[in-house]
């Protein structure tokens, strides 16, 4: 015999809210680095809510103590439980997008960290320093995975999807909404059927990380601090790339005091659009991979002449290799929207808009050159922080 190599995911026996006690959509908050002040202020006004364990109040050290005093407090009282046997969660989501319904389903599962487990896994933006020393000293602090990575994967037999509906077909565990208006269902699944089959889909393939970078990498450095069976796995929400609710968007970038007209004027030929609504569309269609929208003083669909050293075939890395240069991380702002980001831009700033592509040129730009900017893509919607934990105690 030889061993076959294979994508580490497991089940795991998570920690969840009761039921009985809170109704999930009360509890549920968006990933860290999504949530605004005014929407923190709004969600910490419910003491169960998981903003309290995911982005807790305090300066310095005080807000990872906080966090971990939550958890303890929470975990004692009983209001987080612990399930009593290993579980995948599969998870459905409905949602308003473009004008329709729709709904996407996936599941959270344990995905390997260690070396072995990391090569079958395909991370696609450069993560930033500051952001991975945060998420550091608060899983040291609390030991848990509080919010998942949003991983996708190839099913193209159906084989995992068909798992998938098996599980929705019975009543769920646990379920709510949002205010934003994303709809949850939760199910815990023991089923040694259904899980052996997502596990044998997910066998042979390689993960892309669709969101999460930086607490994958953290995960990744605190195995290598504390290695044991629990910490060699992070909390992961993976969904199949052929699901018809998955939904990814370009991310706009949004600068100050930088002459992007200038070099897109050098290295580019430019169209000038009649507003917003004509400069996206254009862009939409455009054949040139690298196209971009640039709004200043009007809106310009811009063509590079060359792709400059770029063979990504995404805008993302023409934009920071050639309009951008060395401009620091902190300097970009970026939004999913396009109206948003005009607001943000002022009355001194430059907005440039990105080409829109689709999930399978992710994971072929990522195979082609490795890893692109920071903020490449953006899932919609996040997966939320609330529906399950994964401790890393036994």
């Amino acid at each position: 015999m030889f061993w076959l190599p294979m994508a580490d995911v497991r089940p795991f026996p998570g920690v969840r809210f009761d039921p009985a006690r809170v109704e999930l959509g009360r509890v549920l908050c968006p990933p860290y680095d999504v949530i605004d002040p005014e929407q923190a202020i709004r969600l910490r006004a419910y003491d169960f809510n998981a903003v309290h364990l995911e982005l807790p109040e305090g300066l310095g050290e005080n807000k990872y103590k906080n966090s971990a005093a939550t958890w303890s407090s929470w975990r004692r009282s009983g209001m987080l439980v612990k399930d009593k046997a290993p579980c995948f969660y599969v998870c459905e989501e409905k949602f308003n997008f473009d004008g329709k319904v729709r709904r996407r389903v996936g599941f959270l599962g344990a995905l390997g960290v260690t070396p072995k487990a990391a090569k079958f896994i395909l991370p696609h933006e450069r993560t930033l320093p500051k952001p991975k020393a945060d998420r550091l000293e608060l899983l040291k602090a609390v030991k848990t995975n509080i919010s998942p990575i949003f991983g996708i994967f190839p099913d193209r037999k159906g084989a995992v999807q068909r798992a998938l509906k098996k599980a929705t077909a019975k009543k769920p565990t646990a379920e709510g909404s949002m205010p934003s208006g994303v709809a949850y269902r939760l199910w815990a699944v023991s089923d040694k059927a259904i899980v052996k089959a997502i596990v044998s889909g997910l066998a042979a393939q390689k993960i892309l990380i669709a969101d999460g970078h930086h607490r994958y990498e953290v995960s990744k450095a605190y195995y290598e601090l504390e290695p044991s069976n629990e910490a060699s796995t992070v909390l992961a929400y993976l969904c199949p790339e052929e699901d018809p609710g998955l939904v990814v968007l370009p991310t706009h970038r949004i600068v100050e005091d930088l002459p992007v007209a200038e070099t897109a004027k050098k290295l580019c030929e430019l169209k000038e659009c009649d507003g917003q609504a004509e400069l996206l569309k254009k862009l939409a269609k455009a054949r040139n991979p690298y196209a971009f929208g640039l709004v200043e003083k009007g809106y310009t669909l811009a063509e590079p002449r060359g792709n400059e050293g770029c063979e990504s075939g995404l805008s993302v890395e023409w934009i920071a290799h050639s309009l951008f240069g060395e401009l620091p991380p902190d300097r970009i702002r970026y939004t999913p929207d396009a109206a948003r980001a005009e607001e943000l831009r002022g009355t001194s700033g430059t907005v440039v808009l990105v080409k829109p592509f689709a999930v399978q040129q992710i994971r072929e730009a990522v195979e082609r050159v490795g890893l692109l900017p920071p903020k490449s893509t953006y899932f919609y919607p996040k997966i939320a922080t609330g529906l399950v934990f994964k401790s890393l105690e036994k």
